[in-house]
């Protein structure tokens, strides 16, 4: 596992980033289940509103994630579906008549999962969406890659999710998981949708050492991008694992796939003198906040106090 900073005393960092706010419009205090409500249904309004804009302007297509030019990629569409590439390695080999099942929690407009899907015959594969937005635009998708018989996008939230979604081989989200507001909470409906001993695998941006103990700078930078792109949850990787391990998993591999991003794209720079320029104006545009988010990812992803890495995690056979 990684050398990741010892675990601090978990907090909400929707709490977090209202340290010093009213709680409510009446100055009465917030309860965490309705911080975390309101978190949830900020990231939902931000996903309905520009999930147009990602497929459109970005690169990946229905793929709304970075690509990864890990070893063996040989172009930009390879570099979009490394990480699920990664994650059919992680699957069982196929076996007569029983299929392989998989779960993607933040699916987006289901573009793993229709990678995945084409490439494993056998596979039946399910796709919560906290966006009603993308859900909607998901079906389409589906339907014109002729997987609808084993290809489902639903809306809802991975905290909470549809009671038949059990007993997969694999659960997995790529940068998804920082969006909500409980890790507990997530690791817990993970563990009661995979079957005894499926794999979880979280591919996101993980707080560093140098990142948890931040401070002038590089502690705006990273209070920057939680709140420009709706974190609710930035841990280590040893936080992670040690809440994980109280919810019936075990640790199976920790990748570290920060090298293999591009970072200082001539789009990316554009960006950052564009921020750099207009935040003596403070504009309150959620998608400026959303550009302002990424900027300063970028910045924490080159001064290492991110990481973007590859964890799976592995339910006990017998849960707790």
């Amino acid at each position: 596992m990684s050398a990741s900073a010892g675990p601090r005393p978990l907090r909400s960092d929707v709490a977090a980033q209202r340290v010093g706010r009213p709680l409510s419009r009446y100055g009465a205090p917030v309860s965490a289940e309705d911080e975390a409500a309101a978190h949830i249904g900020e990231v939902r309004r931000f996903y309905d509103r520009n999930t147009a804009r990602f497929t459109g302007l970005g690169q990946g297509g229905a793929s709304i994630h970075r690509a990864v030019y890990g070893p063996g990629v040989r172009s930009q569409a390879e570099a979009f579906h490394h990480v699920e590439d990664r994650l059919l390695d992680l699957l069982p080999a196929i076996r007569g008549g029983v299929p392989a099942r998989v779960v993607d929690l933040g699916c987006g407009v289901g573009g793993s999962l229709l990678h995945l899907a084409g490439r494993r015959p056998d596979l039946i594969a399910e796709g919560l969406t906290i966006s009603g937005t993308q859900a909607a635009l998901a079906g389409p998708l589906v339907a014109r890659a002729g997987l609808a018989d084993r290809v489902r996008v639903r809306e809802g939230d991975f905290g909470s999710p549809p009671p038949d979604l059990r007993d997969h081989d694999l659960a997995f989200s790529i940068e998804a998981f920082v969006h909500g507001p409980d890790p507990a909470g997530y690791l817990r409906a993970a563990a009661g949708m995979l079957r005894p001993g499926g794999l979880l695998a979280i591919c996101d941006d993980w707080l560093t050492a140098r990142g948890a103990a931040a401070a002038g700078r590089d502690a705006r930078r990273v209070m920057d991008f939680r709140a420009g792109w709706r974190i609710g949850s930035l841990l280590t990787v040893a936080q992670a694992v040690e809440v994980a391990a109280g919810t019936g998993f075990a640790p199976v591999m920790d990748d570290d796939l920060t090298p293999y991003l591009e970072l200082g794209r001539p789009r990316d720079r554009a960006v950052a003198a564009m921020v750099a320029v207009t935040r003596p104006f403070r504009p309150r545009g959620e998608y400026w906040r959303s550009l302002a988010g990424g900027d300063a990812l970028q910045q924490c992803l080159r001064r290492g106090l991110v990481a973007y890495r590859l964890l799976v995690l592995r339910r006990a056979v017998e849960s707790r």
